[in-house]
């Protein structure tokens, strides 16, 4: 599975190459919203603030949900220019086609109003009341709150790769692979900020920090009051890491997602099994990832009082695909599979076997009389024990 190598999709970020797929979300499902998560298949970021979620589209527009208490729902910008997005606590940024940045949602701490001007511009984060930028020489551009020195003590000079904002502490990753921390020292998010070089990513949490190495093994400090510290997974095995208000996630290079720290709104609990995602971003106490199926389901022609042809590619070879079925909604359900993008209750369908080529078909009839209904239609390939993307349709 192709997987933009961490560093070079958060300095160079590209809708067009990055592997799309649908959203799963668990956790927190009150303000957040889980519901009204978009169940389309096209996204390749996602990111998660204190109440809301933000994603982008592989055609470069930008879908929010969630609590829109401060606007940042609702404001939430159009247009299809946009390559990278970053949520903080109670608002969005983005990064346009042009370099240029746009911010939304809650205006207290000015990160909306201070949003710089500029066209110059090449990856951003939001924190809790402060935000901050890379520009194209190198050199870094904070906004927002200032109370720890989030902004002014924001280091000069260039060489700066990439950037992340926790509660009231901030991280940059320079060129050279070494980390620079500054900000609320509290909890040691500064002083425990590990030396040396060899890092590709960095990432704030509310009160701690992690660090993904280039030999793909996970350094985190700060606050372990809920183990973020101490439960830090091992191996050398990770492509990304990202973290919640106070938990962490990090995705491994066989598609798998690992979660750590917090629990008690099932950020870690129900993180999903199985393999094929691609991204994941963690809001105050709620994940996201972008799962993009190696098995790809589609069906052509439903139509009423016609037949409607229904294949999956990529499945085992001469294995068999199971077809399931909602009348109902789009869950998502947790399976031991993955997340079911179903309600119940399930109905089946008769098993398609794949051929040599990974391609399973079958043809079904469709009633006449179902104009306008909706159908949720999800398959499993056995062998692999993999869930494709799922399909949301209404008969014509």
């Amino acid at each position: 599975m192709f997987r933009l190598f961490p560093l070079c999709a958060l300095l160079f970020p590209s809708v067009g190459l990055a592997q799309a797929g649908e959203i799963n979300y668990w956790g927190y499902d009150y303000s957040t919203r889980l519901w009204e998560t978009p169940i389309e298949n096209d996204f390749v970021q996602v990111g998660g603030g204190h109440w809301h979620s933000v994603a982008l589209r592989s055609d470069g527009s930008i879908a929010a949900w969630g609590s829109d208490y401060t606007s940042q729902v609702s404001t939430t910008p159009g247009g299809n220019d946009f390559v990278q997005i970053a949520a903080g606590h109670w608002c969005s940024h983005a990064l346009r086609t042009d370099g240029s940045l746009v911010s939304w949602g809650e205006v207290t701490h000015s990160q909306v109003g201070d949003t710089p001007s500029g066209n110059d511009f090449v990856h951003v984060a939001g924190g809790g009341g402060h935000a901050l930028a890379v520009k194209s020489d190198g050199s870094l551009v904070s906004w927002g709150t200032d109370v720890w020195g989030e902004v002014s003590d924001t280091p000069t000079g260039h060489g700066f790769a990439q950037v992340s904002a926790g509660a009231n502490h901030a991280l940059a990753l320079k060129t050279d692979g070494s980390i620079v921390s500054w900000g609320s020292d509290l909890y040691g998010q500064v002083s425990g900020t590990p030396t040396g070089s060899g890092f590709l990513q960095v990432v704030a949490g509310y009160w701690h920090s992690l660090a993904l190495r280039a030999d793909g093994s996970i350094v985190t400090w700060g606050s372990n009051d809920h183990g973020q510290v101490s439960g830090n997974p091992t191996g050398v095995d990770f492509v990304q890491v990202a973290s919640g208000g106070w938990h962490c996630l990090a995705l491994k290079d066989d598609g798998s997602v690992v979660s750590w720290g917090r629990n008690d709104d099932g950020q870690v609990s129900d993180t999903p099994a199985g393999a094929s995602f691609v991204h994941v971003a963690g809001g105050w106490s709620h994940s996201l990832a972008v799962y993009a199926p190696a098995l790809l389901l589609s069906a052509t022609n439903l139509v009423a009082g016609q037949v409607v042809s229904i294949q999956a590619d990529n499945a085992t070879s001469g294995g068999r695909v199971f077809l399931a079925y909602s009348l109902v909604g789009g869950g998502p359900n947790p399976t031991p599979w993955g997340t079911a993008r179903l309600s119940p209750p399930y109905m089946s369908l008769t098993p398609m076997t794949a051929g040599a080529s990974g391609t399973a078909t079958t043809s079904l009839s469709v009633p006449a009389g179902a104009v306008g209904v909706k159908v949720w239609l999800q398959a499993l390939d056995w062998r692999s024990r993999t869930l494709s993307n799922g399909l949301a349709l209404t008969v014509q």
